[in-house]
């Protein structure tokens, strides 16, 4: 029994040497064969997609291998401006794929690290006004008056020499009125943004409203007109801003006071009337014929209208061409 605490003591010393934990450093693997992959606090990149390269401190003697492992791709690059995390088991992940042992690789630092891609920064103030100006430089108008329904937001580009289009988006058929307009952003020459501003302009025009009441088939005089100072994205397309427009003509309805006057809401007065007496003319290139006739109702300038013939007693269709002038095609 005297020997047991020699055998004992033997046993334990050739377990701890089988089983190599008696004097291991804490590592399978010997120094020379570990890749140590250090991961700062944050990185900044510039491409489409990052490596491993770009986004690490790579240590080890296997330079084969550090060659290839700087340039595994470990995933998409975040939008401009954006970030994202990047973490020790996705990076093991990617070296996997490669059949790579990752056994040989440690993390002697951080196990994860924050990247961002590299942006130019062009501020949403900016975009708005260089569209403001736009618009004033195309109308050239001091009547015009450009205003934002909304602010735009600030955006990141990619880093390159920077040029922009502006278009306005939509059909409209008022001159003023709601418009959106479309900022393209190239970068390089390439198109890489678009940016929608929204906008509302106001025209400013003199024009033309019924000083009182303007009855149906009225003759409308200069005394009946008022010019005033409106905003026409408010007013029907039609608005008038010539007095010579209107004085003279008649007008197809009641025209309340201080509505602006349509153009569509007037029309010529009738050249002839019903009852007037004219001249019947035919006319050829090589021939001139008259008689005298009666208007057998009113017409405008251009209009067709009967007439009767008073040698013949014959009604025809002619042209009212002046007050007592029709001519018969």
């Amino acid at each position: 029994m005297k020997y047991f605490p020699y055998s004992y003591g033997l046993l334990v010393l050739i377990f701890l040497l089988s089983s190599g934990t008696a004097f291991s450093t804490g590592s399978n693997l010997a120094d020379e064969q570990q890749i140590k992959i250090f991961l700062p606090q944050s990185s900044v990149i510039n491409s489409d997609e990052y490596r491993l390269g770009e986004i690490s401190q790579l240590e080890g003697e296997d330079f084969l291998l550090l060659e290839k492992i700087s340039q595994t791709v470990i995933g998409r690059s975040p939008l401009p401006g954006r970030k994202l995390t990047v973490t020790r088991s996705l990076i093991l992940s990617r070296l996997r794929s490669q059949k790579i042992n990752i056994k040989r690789f440690v993390f002697p630092g951080a196990e994860s690290s924050s990247i961002q891609r590299a942006a130019l920064k062009i501020t949403g103030n900016d975009i708005d006004q260089v569209v403001l100006k736009h618009i004033r430089e195309a109308n050239n108008n001091e009547d015009l008056k450009p205003r934002l329904l909304a602010k735009t937001r600030d955006i990141f580009l990619p880093r390159g020499q920077v040029s922009y289009v502006i278009t306005s988006k939509g059909k409209y058929k008022k001159e003023g009125g709601y418009r959106n307009y479309e900022v393209e952003f190239s970068i390089d020459g390439e198109a890489v943004r678009i940016v929608t501003v929204r906008t509302y302009l106001k025209l400013y025009k003199e024009v033309f409203i019924a000083r009182d009441t303007i009855k149906r088939n009225q003759i409308i005089e200069e005394s009946d007109l008022l010019k005033v100072r409106k905003n026409v994205d408010r007013l029907p397309r039609e608005y008038v801003t010539d007095k010579d427009q209107l004085i003279g003509k008649i007008s197809k309805r009641n025209i309340n006071p201080s509505e602006a006057i349509r153009g569509n809401t007037v029309s010529e007065p009738p050249l002839v009337k019903s009852g007037d007496r004219l001249q019947i003319v035919f006319e050829t290139p090589f021939l001139r014929l008259s008689a005298p006739g009666i208007s057998m109702a009113k017409g405008r300038k251009g209009e067709r209208i009967p007439v009767k013939n008073l040698d013949s007693k014959i009604v025809v269709f002619a042209t009212v061409q002046s007050r007592n002038i029709v001519l018969v095609n």
